[in-house]
């Protein structure tokens, strides 16, 4: 659905809703559609949805959990998103005031007892107040566009990126099965799209401006390398274009095929690395951030497997 794809674009943390049924048998789902209400009195909400399984549970209850995951908590997501399973069954946790759940080595939980469900089309809105919390300095995991975000991760990249060189922003760009690159006028080489900066469309020197002149509107949701060359440094994104102008002039933006990239036409060595592993990860689903330098680095990998 077209809607659930927009919905999508908003960038969330990760959590897990928890609960106990009348036999005191836990229960839980993975959910990003979390949201802080009211700090006096302390109260939050989550949307749950009426066809799920558990939803008769959760509606009478009373209580219920809100943990948020870490960034390494993954496999705790996409098992809580699961079915026919006993979720519960390799996940540590403890219980406090109302006897929900709270998981171990999570970077915030709340206890709650419910303050109200509201009907809302296809869900309800399950409002807790918070009788009980408890939060570290961890790196939460994150969600945007079907695949995890480690936003630990992104931000231990970015603080490698030093002044003493020349900084070039781009992006790997996906097109409708085909790659976005920019051709040399003079001599025809390839190479993935930079600028200055990201900037905006309305700021000349930027890279939003450029795409959006040859006719595109990119989608980053997603670092996808850190890395110097020579004397420069280069911040690389991962993400989508859509083409809305179909007869942009004088452009340099070209679409290549994702099956048919002219390798020899792209120039730099660690370009052609770089979009060798795009193509690589791109087949097996998974996503990861490069941080080091043209000949040589570490490649952290983020699953990007759909949690919900």
């Amino acid at each position: 659905m077209d809607l659930r794809q927009a919905f999508g674009r908003f960038a969330t943390g990760v959590t897990v809703v928890t609960t106990c049924d009348e036999a005191r048998r836990p229960v839980g789902f993975t959910a990003n559609s979390f949201s802080s209400v009211s700090l006096e009195p302390p109260m939050l909400l989550v949307c749950i949805a009426k066809g799920m399984r558990s939803f008769p549970v959760f509606a009478n209850a009373g209580f219920f959990a809100v943990n948020i995951l870490a960034e390494d908590q993954q496999e705790v997501s996409r098992t809580f998103a699961s079915r026919g399973i006993d979720k519960f069954a390799g996940v540590a946790w403890h219980e406090r005031a109302t006897g929900s759940p709270l998981l171990e080595g999570v970077v915030a939980w709340f206890d709650c007892r419910v303050h109200d469900c509201v009907a809302a089309g296809d869900h309800a809105i399950l409002i807790g107040q918070i009788v009980d919390y408890a939060y570290n300095d961890r790196a939460p995991l994150g969600f945007c566009a079907g695949a995890y975000l480690g936003f630990g991760l992104l931000q231990r990249a970015l603080e490698l990126v030093h002044g003493d060189g020349t900084l070039r922003v781009g992006a790997v760009l996906e097109c409708e099965e085909t790659l976005l690159l920019e051709e040399d006028s003079r001599s025809r080489a390839l190479a993935v799209p930079c600028a200055s900066r990201l900037g905006s469309s309305a700021e000349r020197t930027g890279l939003f401006r450029k795409l959006a002149e040859a006719g595109y509107e990119i989608i980053l949701p997603f670092l996808f390398a850190v890395y110097d060359d020579g004397d420069m440094q280069f911040v690389i994104h991962r993400g989508h274009a859509v083409r809305r102008c179909a007869d942009a002039q004088d452009s340099a933006i070209r679409q290549v095929p994702l099956n048919g990239i002219p390798w020899e036409r792209i120039a730099r060595p660690a370009e052609r690395l770089m979009l060798e592993r795009y193509l690589r990860e791109r087949a097996t689903n998974v996503a990861g951030i490069y941080v080091g330098n043209a000949e040589s680095g570490d490649l952290h990998t983020v699953s990007s497997t759909r949690p919900l």
